[in-house]
């Protein structure tokens, strides 16, 4: 099973209004990218709700990247059966692309822990009071 990982304790909004904190997937002993990987987490759970539901409704085959606003890191998710996913764990560097790992998950499965991920990061922003527009386009996605 792979998951997404928040650590609310992280959160924290710039003066510039977005909201970074610590979020990466996690799957058997493995994490990517990091288990301290701090990014744009709205962004990016924004990006990640929508990738899952395109795979969630697309035809076999179909791919779509779950991509890290910082870094070269990024999860290519591509629809083998109407149930399941592969995801491969990508790092791009002058060489070209290094999957550092692939995996199978049910879409189910990640969809629903793209989901949890997500209402933890708007119920820690809503008891901060923390209004942008990408929280507005979350909350909408979830």
């Amino acid at each position: 099973m792979v998951s997404v990982v928040i650590d609310e304790s992280t959160l924290e909004v710039s003066s510039r209004k977005t909201i970074t904190g610590e979020v990466y997937f996690q799957f058997g002993d493995s994490v990517f990218p990091d288990s301290n990987w701090n990014d744009f987490v709205v962004v990016i759970l924004t990006w990640w709700n929508k990738s899952i539901k395109i795979l969630e409704t697309s035809s076999v085959g179909t791919s779509q990247d779950f991509n890290f606003m910082d870094g070269p890191f990024y999860v290519r998710g591509v629809k083998e059966n109407s149930a399941e996913i592969s995801l491969h764990f990508t790092r791009r560097n002058k060489e070209g692309l290094e999957v550092i790992a692939s995996v199978g998950t049910e879409i189910d499965s990640l969809k629903k822990s793209i989901v949890n991920a997500s209402r933890k990061v708007m119920k820690e922003i809503n008891t901060n009071n923390w209004l942008t527009d990408e929280v507005e386009e979350l909350k909408r996605l979830i």
